[in-house]
């Protein structure tokens, strides 16, 4: 039983890794100019995201964990993730158009025009929105092993130090969920499409190097953040079974 368990795991690595790594390096060329400086703002943008995620997806899944109402606050933080990714774009710019409509030029209007639509607040906004159902879910299936929660709120503790204490005592969940939220955000393509293609993510500027340049300059740039994704990936597991 377990060889052929060993048997399916080592053919399904090594299909993906000949179709993602092994394959594409027949075309490999060297990405066109901008690469550093977008996965440099791509990281830094995903970083934040992850990290604005974290308080928020534990509230939501210790708000969850009361049933009743609050149970639905979960299923809210898994739209992202349950749409499409271009539904999710189309839906924060139309929000984002509201004020527009509403008031015309108006300051607000301005504001968004000039600092969250295609601008760099928008791409941490669309990233923090795909981040939440990851950083939520681990949370959520923490939560349900650990008693921290009780804990500090038998020792009096509430409100945002009940949050960050609890956040603190679940140290794997919470390296876990900055860490596939941060993957989350640096990979994110959909949302970025439509409501923030400017400045370039990774994955923007992927995309333009495959249109403007071809298939070879786009596989230097994708290897690239395949392989970052990779490291991140393994030292996190590596860290995660000590």
């Amino acid at each position: 039983m377990m060889d052929a368990v060993k048997a399916v795991a080592a053919s399904t690595a090594a299909l993906l890794a000949l179709l993602l790594l092994a394959l594409p390096l027949f075309f490999l060329s060297a990405p066109p100019p901008g690469f550093v400086e977008s996965f440099l703002f791509t990281a830094a943008a995903s970083a934040a995201a992850a990290g604005g995620s974290l308080l928020p997806g534990l509230a939501v899944a210790m708000a969850a964990r009361r049933g009743g109402a609050w149970g639905a606050l979960g299923m809210v933080l898994y739209v992202p993730a349950l749409v499409p990714p271009t539904s999710v774009g189309v839906l924060l710019l139309a929000a984002f158009s509201t004020p527009r409509l509403l008031c015309g030029d108006c300051p607000l209007s301005q504001f968004v025009s000039a600092w969250v639509v295609n601008q760099p607040l928008g791409v941490f906004l669309a990233m923090w929105v795909m981040a939440l159902p990851v950083a939520f879910s681990i949370y959520d299936g923490a939560l349900r092993e650990e008693r921290a929660e009780a804990f500090f709120r038998s020792l009096g503790f509430s409100g945002l130090r009940l949050l960050v204490l609890t956040a603190m005592s679940l140290r794997e969940a919470t390296l876990s969920a900055a860490l596939f939220a941060w993957l989350r955000g640096f990979g994110e393509l959909g949302v970025l499409l439509i409501f923030a293609n400017y400045p370039y993510a990774a994955s923007i500027y992927i995309y333009n190097a495959w249109l403007i340049y071809g298939v070879g300059p786009a596989i230097g740039a994708s290897l690239a953040v395949v392989v970052t994704a990779l490291a991140v990936g393994y030292a996190a597991r590596r860290w995660l079974s000590r």
